[in-house]
């Protein structure tokens, strides 16, 4: 079980370090991976999200059909377009989109699976995301 942590840490930290060196087209938004949160029921994130990026959590959650997942979270500028919700293990990205800076949104699940948060920077600018994630 450690083992396993350790390598899911590393292998976070091998991609996290190199979206670095990614450069963000106007035309297609990039994935890069933020941060890991491997076995917890909570956590806190705090990144930097290049403009029309994709970003997603490097571990993914187990839920079950009635679950809930609650995103809770603030980003600057305020006046960029962003998306929050979570990736499904149907593989589409489930989405809601913040306004004037802040996030807070309740998620009850519909699909047993693992699910994946992600966060979606519209935006030609950077971003700064923190917040929480509960589920």
């Amino acid at each position: 079980m450690r083992l396993r942590r350790f390598l899911c840490v590393m292998f976070s930290c091998v991609i996290a370090v190199s979206c670095f060196g990614a450069q963000a087209k106007a035309a297609s938004a990039e994935v890069c991976v933020v941060y890991s949160n491997a076995e917890r029921a909570s956590g806190r994130f705090s990144v930097e999200i290049p403009g029309n990026t994709l970003a997603v959590t490097s571990s993914d959650f187990p839920l079950e059909t009635g679950e809930s997942v609650t995103i809770n979270a603030v980003y600057s500028p305020q006046s960029a377009s962003v998306d929050f919700g979570l990736i499904a293990p149907d593989g589409l990205f489930y989405s809601f989109r913040a306004a004037h800076g802040n996030f807070n949104k309740t998620i009850t699940i519909g699909q047993r699976g693992s699910y994946t948060l992600a966060i979606r920077n519209n935006s030609s600018s950077d971003i700064s995301v923190s917040g929480f994630v509960t589920y």
